[in-house]
């Protein structure tokens, strides 16, 4: 990548708080993103990546008022365990440092979702625009954002096989689906490391809400916000921000970014990642002794 682009992405810094530099300056942590592949998501979609700058003009930012985020189980279809909507609750609330709440499960009327046999597996999918309408109609006054979280298969239009989710920005609703993962979601799977299942689930969750929050894409590092059109390439996403994105999220909810740091390692601790937790820690201790010289983050152009 070259470097004027993501510093032009990440915009000027130069009247940010020292904390707020050191907690967005690119590092050797930052893996530039590689060249797409076949049938890669950049080589089926053509996105030229949204700025800090250009996602401040675009994006509302939500009222005192708005500060939780709901997650709303759509259907019971016996792979959503308490346990598992209890994690994703605390990863979402120490990602973007809002409260969670989890909603009772909506359960919805067959009748009323326009379904069809998913074109590269054959098995039932449903329209994710009848689910997005449901959970808008049902939007608490406070909320942030409201994501449902589904074990139905989803598609998102007629030319698409499958989606991961959908959300809108405009209305901050969206929805998310586990079908691709496979059960017992959130727990350790036969065939999988340690954690795997977790991280997916969490990692479609994030994902889906820092859409609610205006954030595009990313087409500058390996990042969260990486767009995704298969189960391994959604698995090559890390579980963290670029900086560009953090930058964006610190701005929309005026985050402490050293705090969410903590908390994240926290969480990650918690759950018996260490690895995650080690990369939280790592920022953090670079954000107070300095970083690595950037050459390190620089690698080939998206």
């Amino acid at each position: 990548m070259d470097r004027s682009t993501w510093r032009h992405a990440l915009g000027e810094l130069r009247d940010a708080p020292a904390s707020l530099r050191a907690m967005l300056e690119p590092n050797a942590a930052f893996e530039s993103l590689p060249n797409p592949q076949p049938r890669e998501w950049l080589a089926l979609h053509e996105e030229d990546g949204q700025t800090f700058d250009e996602y401040v003009r675009t994006v509302t930012r939500p009222t005192a008022a708005e500060r939780t985020i709901y997650l709303q189980p759509v259907d019971d279809l016996g792979g959503l365990s308490a346990t598992c909507l209890s994690t994703l609750a605390a990863f979402a609330g120490a990602f973007f440092r809002l409260d969670v709440r989890i909603l009772p499960p909506l359960i919805l009327d067959p009748g009323t979702l326009t379904t069809r046999a998913a074109p590269d597996k054959g098995t039932p999918q449903v329209y994710t625009g009848d689910i997005l309408g449901r959970l808008l109609a049902g939007k608490p006054a406070d909320a942030f954002c409201v994501l449902g979280i589904t074990a139905h298969d989803l598609y998102p239009h007629p030319i698409v096989s499958f989606a991961f989710g959908e959300a809108s920005a405009t209305s901050r609703v969206g929805v998310c689906s586990v079908a691709r993962y496979g059960p017992p979601f959130c727990e350790d799977a036969p065939g999988l490391q340690p954690g795997a299942m977790r991280r997916r689930c969490c990692r479609v969750i994030a994902h889906e809400i820092g859409h609610m929050a205006g954030i595009g894409h990313c087409v500058y590092f390996r990042c969260l916000m990486n767009g995704s059109a298969s189960l391994s390439e959604s698995e090559r996403r890390p579980l963290h921000l670029c900086p560009i994105d953090l930058r964006k999220i610190q701005w929309l909810l005026g985050l402490d970014l050293t705090e969410r740091c903590r908390m994240l390692q926290q969480f990650w601790r918690g759950v018996g990642d260490d690895q995650e937790a080690d990369w939280n820690a790592n920022r953090l201790a670079a954000s107070t002794t300095g970083w690595p010289k950037l050459a390190a983050c620089v690698g080939r152009s998206a």
